[in-house]
């Protein structure tokens, strides 16, 4: 792209991210608020399925003054980009990944420290009644609210080869991706991390320049992985969740009626998290069409991929800082009533 290219196609998002309450043509009605949400769903997955049903509720109660504009596949940008726009208040809401938003509360990415959480049911009591209002207070502080935990699923280790034992994994060329579990967990195995973008995956596994990285199964098959790394190693070492967000003022502003139509139109947490497990679940299935073999690593495996991941935690701490012994503090917690419950 030319530069004077770039220049027009980024004055073109300007004006769609500015054009809330401009004055139209004479005699032409214009919308008093113009309601903008974002995300970087793939079509035809269920996180763009969710979107499309939020948007469906929002709409069919929003007052006649109000416009609900949908940019859910990622015509806003990268998640800097849109992070940044709905700080400012050019849109309203939005969803992000855990990795996403703890550029700005890095205490998010204690939840991806390696082995945390033995079962998706134990994450998410202690999501729901432990974190919930700490990460509030947390995001408030920078301007955001939290509308809800979303679902993406285990992190898992794919590879051009069997991936059962973190020896295995020894000097293997791995994707070093930003979240900090990620790479902590990578340097514990041995692995030799190699920094790529997602957009690069692909062809550094082309190319050899790269033999593994870490992900959940849906990008790794929505996104096309699955035809270069033939082989999923279910570590399952870290449960991803991603985040609803709403600019923090604009959302204060439209007061209890307002603020509890946004709510309704989300899927139900629970509800919303079933849905997309189930999904994933179904794309699982399809892996072995793809020419894709599951390995389950033994008992004992497991046991050696726990040892070292759990041994990495007191290092994140130290690394992230703020109040990320307290956060880490509150899920153990957490994790203890949930063991009492039965």
């Amino acid at each position: 792209m030319t530069r004077v290219a770039a220049l027009v196609s980024s004055l073109a998002l300007i004006a769609v991210l500015s054009s809330c309450g401009e004055a139209g043509a004479p005699g032409v009605s214009q919308p008093k608020q113009v309601v903008r949400v974002s995300s970087l769903a793939v079509p035809n997955t269920p996180w763009h399925d969710m979107w499309l049903r939020f948007g469906e509720r929002f709409e069919a109660q929003m007052p006649a003054d109000m416009k609900l504009d949908l940019f859910i596949t990622g015509q806003i940008g990268s998640e800097e980009t849109a992070l940044s726009n709905v700080r400012r208040g050019r849109i309203q809401i939005s969803g992000f990944s855990l990795q996403g938003l703890a550029t700005v509360v890095p205490e998010l990415s204690v939840l991806l420290a390696p082995y945390l959480f033995e079962t998706q049911a134990e994450a998410d009591f202690v999501l729901d009644e432990y974190l919930t209002d700490v990460f509030r207070e947390l995001l408030a502080e920078k301007r955001l609210a939290l509308l809800q935990w979303s679902e993406v699923g285990w992190f898992h280790i794919y590879a051009r080869k069997p991936i059962l034992t973190p020896e295995d994994a020894a000097g293997l060329s791995m994707r070093s991706s930003n979240a900090l579990g990620s790479r902590i967990f990578g340097e514990a195995i041995g692995a030799d991390l190699i920094p790529v973008t997602f957009s690069e995956v692909i062809p550094s596994l082309q190319t050899g320049l790269i033999a593994s990285g870490q992900g959940g199964i849906g990008m790794f098959a929505i996104g096309g992985i699955s035809r270069e790394a033939k082989h999923f190693n279910l570590t399952r070492h870290a449960l991803d969740t991603g985040l609803t967000v709403a600019n923090l003022d604009w959302f204060e502003s439209q007061g209890p009626d307002g603020q509890a139509r946004v709510m309704s139109s989300l899927d139900e947490t629970a509800e919303g998290r079933r849905l997309i497990r189930e999904d994933i679940a179904r794309i699982a299935q399809g892996f072995e069409e793809l020419g894709v073999t599951m390995h389950q690593p033994s008992p004992e495996q497991m046991a050696q991929w726990k040892e070292i991941g759990l041994a990495t935690h007191q290092a994140m701490l130290d690394q992230i800082g703020g109040r990320a012994q307290e956060v880490y503090d509150l899920i153990q917690e957490g994790k203890q009533a949930f063991r009492e419950r039965g």
